[in-house]
């Protein structure tokens, strides 16, 4: 049977607008699963990932990671919590001042004990992988859009995370790069078998990916169900997101009901 590494029971957040919260969000990820969110802008997509990072704390419902609920008061295994989950954001989140590959090994520093050349060789095998060999000793201020990002999943893999967060990773990407890393990407995670959540505004970029789906609309889940089914299910939502309407139930801008 796969073991159960995350689960949203009802899980309330926020603030009381229609925009700033999450309503009744429901899922279990079990090892090696992938969840995809998505939804237009201030829909709530950020507020699910802070939430699993422990940055926020549900106001009503519960969260449990392995089986357990989340003991939010306990400042000791808030900080487990947060090193067993890789996060990665559109703005990659490098220190200006570090090299790519002191970036990448800088959590191991600060959370192991390996010595100097276990944490470069690690870092190494990461970088060629991700084709960032050229750009080892460069700063982020050198770095491409791509490169950054590929440098942040990196320093998000290198701690051998259980679950992984990917927000907007792809989405200002050139679509060849995308496609590229995301092949890299599932590859290791499969093999590894990470859980993970990703959003983006594009979930037809994913589509022939095996993952859960959710489309959230002003704090609330509108459409739930596999990936692979977003094309086929009669749901309003979906018909105008598939086609990114600007006519529909949703409104496109982030504005008061």
């Amino acid at each position: 049977m796969p073991s159960e590494i995350l689960r949203f029971e009802n899980v309330w957040c926020g603030e009381e607008t229609p925009r700033n919260h999450i309503d009744g969000v429901s899922f279990t990820l079990n090892q090696g699963e992938g969840l995809l969110i998505s939804g237009p802008e201030g829909s709530g997509k950020s507020i699910i990932l802070d939430l699993v990072l422990a940055k926020r704390i549900p106001e009503k419902g519960a969260i449990f990671y392995a089986g357990k609920e989340g003991d939010f008061a306990n400042t000791q295994e808030v900080e487990m919590l947060r090193f067993s989950v890789g996060y990665v954001n559109q703005t990659a989140g490098l220190i200006n001042n570090l090299s790519v590959i002191e970036n990448i090994v800088l959590p191991l520093r600060y959370h192991t004990r390996m010595k100097d050349d276990e944490l470069f060789a690690a870092a190494d095998f990461w970088i060629e992988r991700y084709e960032l060999t050229h750009k080892k000793n460069t700063r982020p201020v050198g770095l491409s859009a791509s490169e950054a990002i590929r440098t942040a999943i990196i320093r998000a893999f290198i701690v051998e995370p259980r679950i992984l967060l990917l927000d907007s990773i792809v989405d200002a990407l050139c679509p060849l790069a995308s496609r590229h890393l995301l092949t890299l990407l599932f590859e290791d995670i499969k093999l590894r078998g990470i859980s993970y959540i990703l959003s983006s505004y594009h979930p037809t970029i994913f589509v022939g990916r095996e993952l859960q789906f959710m489309l959230v609309y002003r704090g609330k889940v509108v459409f739930q169900g596999p990936l692979a089914e977003i094309k086929k299910v009669d749901n309003p939502y979906l018909a105008q997101y598939r086609v990114y309407a600007t006519e529909g139930p949703m409104h496109p801008f982030n504005t008061e009901i």
